[in-house]
């Protein structure tokens, strides 16, 4: 049986959701939806895979997926994270029901991670890349969608995220590196 007291002292926050909800969706309706940004966000969900799918590997197909399934589970955790914590907001989205930057976490970041672990397989070129593809992402691509209008800083800045570009792309690709090999191991051993 749900506790009366407990329906009381949620029901504020379920009427301050609500009255969010109504009032951002009618926001994007007619603020965002079909906007040059909106369809800015439409095409750069849209074309990297098409590029990927052309540039990918696909002997290696099944790995090089698995990295991006991995980035994309973390970009959408670090950016809900970002979101809750009011590090950022975002001024356009592809979807309104989603709080998060989908284009970029689901699309941009990933098909990015992907491209440069099949390219640079050598620790030593992949960091070089690495560093690179992240000064990109924080000192172009972020000041890029914060003049658009897109992504807006509030208690975060442009450096903050680059630790986090590097760390995803080093980890995800040594925790691969060590499951190929453990996998390998037990292959021969059958």
């Amino acid at each position: 049986m749900i506790n009366q007291s407990y329906l009381n002292n949620i029901a504020p926050l379920y009427e301050a959701q609500k009255k969010l909800f109504e009032t951002s969706y009618a926001h994007w309706v007619e603020h965002e939806l079909f906007s040059f940004n909106w369809w800015f966000l439409l095409v750069i969900t849209i074309v990297p895979w098409i590029m990927w799918w052309r540039l990918v590997d696909k002997k290696r197909l099944l790995e090089i997926s698995f990295m991006g399934a991995l980035v994309t589970v973390t970009a959408m955790f670090l950016d809900t994270v970002g979101i809750s914590f009011l590090l950022w907001t975002y001024g356009y989205k592809l979807i309104q029901m989603v709080p998060t930057l989908n284009p970029v976490d689901f699309t941009v970041i990933p098909v990015c991670y992907m491209l440069l672990y099949q390219w640079f397989s050598k620790w030593k070129s992949y960091l070089i890349a690495h560093v690179v593809t992240a000064a990109g992402a924080v000192f172009i691509a972020e000041p890029l969608f914060v003049w658009m209008n897109i992504y807006t800083l509030h208690s975060w800045e442009y450096i903050y995220s680059f630790p986090f570009y590097i760390a995803i792309g080093v980890g995800f690709k040594w925790l691969i590196q060590k499951m190929k090999t453990r996998q390998n191991r037990y292959s021969r051993e059958l």
